[in-house]
This record gives C-alpha cells, sequence and structure tokens, in this order.
C-alpha cells in the first residue's frame, strides 16, 4: 500500500477518499462508503468521526485508549444498499503480537437523521 492511499483499500488517495469525510468535507452516501471511513477512522484514531456516525442507541463510551489496535487492511466482502438499511459484511486486518489477523463482521447500517449510521453487528446476512 501506497503511504498516501487511503486505509480503506480504495486504491485512491487517502486525500480524495476517506479524508474528505473524516475532516467534515462531506459525508458518506452510501454505507459501504461509511464502513470504509470508519476503518479509516479506527486506522488514524479519529475518534469524533467513530462517535458521529455510530447510531445514538447502540454508540458505547469509546475513549481514546480503545483506538490502539494496529489495523492494517480491509476487505469488504458484500454489501447490500437498501433504502433505510444497508448491511455490509469485511473482514478487517490488525496486527498484534502473534502477527496478522483478522476480524469479520455483518455490519448494519440505518439512515438516521437523514445520514447513514453504524447501528452494529449482525449474526448472520439478512
Amino acid at each position: 500500500m501506497q503511504q498516501n492511499s487511503c486505509p480503506c483499500g480504495s486504491g485512491k488517495p487517502f486525500a480524495q477518499c476517506c479524508d474528505l469525510y473524516l475532516s467534515g468535507k462531506a459525508y458518506p452516501n452510501t454505507a459501504e462508503a461509511l464502513m470504509r471511513s470508519r476503518f479509516s477512522a479506527f486506522v488514524t484514531g479519529n475518534l469524533p468521526y467513530l462517535r458521529k456516525t455510530w447510531h445514538p442507541d447502540t454508540c458505547p463510551e469509546v475513549k481514546q485508549d480503545d483506538l490502539n489496535t494496529r489495523w492494517t487492511r480491509l476487505e469488504v466482502l458484500r454489501s447490500k444498499q437498501g433504502l433505510k438499511k444497508s448491511v455490509v459484511e469485511f473482514k478487517a486486518f490488525f496486527e498484534d503480537e502473534e502477527g496478522e489477523r483478522a476480524m469479520q463482521e455483518i455490519s448494519l447500517f440505518k439512515l438516521h437523521k437523514k445520514r447513514w449510521v453504524y447501528v452494529g453487528p449482525l449474526e448472520t446476512w439478512p
């Protein structure tokens, strides 16, 4: 991965991709774009953005110390865009003392105040 390429794996430069969202210049118009930008927020430690893009009913008390994981890459496995709710399945890779590992999640996103927000994980693909 190039140094200035976006952590979300889009292949675009960070400044022309997720940084537009993380800096507040734009807001993602799809659940997949939001999920990718949230991954970039975890990579860069952007806690305010994570809170802003989490549904208020499910947002936990996240602290800056919770963002110490070294996330390395993202793979979007599938995405289903709906009008009021959407689902994205992804694998997020990280490194720890055991080497590179991955977590996989099927995430639910909903429109809240006309913006996509992360709600939480689902057990199975709908």
